[in-house]
């Protein structure tokens, strides 16, 4: 078998796996490197399954405010500013990483 089947293996175990905050960690991480690469198709799927991911409910203001925030970005890499929305989330991943993750993880 090739290399790259299995990679592709090991990605999929690796999601598998996850859980759901390391996931939104994955879709941030996946986001950012396509700003990087200037991907704007792979950046606006990654905003919808963040979108998609939110928790109106549970999450009250903080998921509205998220959702404002990835609805900026689709518009911002609708019109080709990728360095914008990289930005936001850079910053959203550290504090996702910070708040969730480090959190669950103590």
């Amino acid at each position: 078998m090739s290399t790259l089947h299995y990679m592709r293996q090991y990605q999929e175990q690796a999601v598998l796996s996850a859980s759901p905050a390391q996931l939104i960690l994955k879709l941030y991480d996946l986001g950012i490197a396509a700003c990087k690469r200037g991907d704007r198709a792979k950046v606006r799927a990654v905003l919808v399954e963040l979108i998609s991911a939110l928790n109106f409910e549970a999450g009250g203001e903080l998921a509205e405010r998220l959702y404002a925030l990835y609805e900026f970005c689709l518009r911002e890499s609708a019109i080709g500013d990728l360095s914008v929305v990289q930005r936001i989330l850079e910053g959203l991943r550290e504090a996702w990483y910070e708040g969730v993750v480090m959190a669950r993880a103590a």
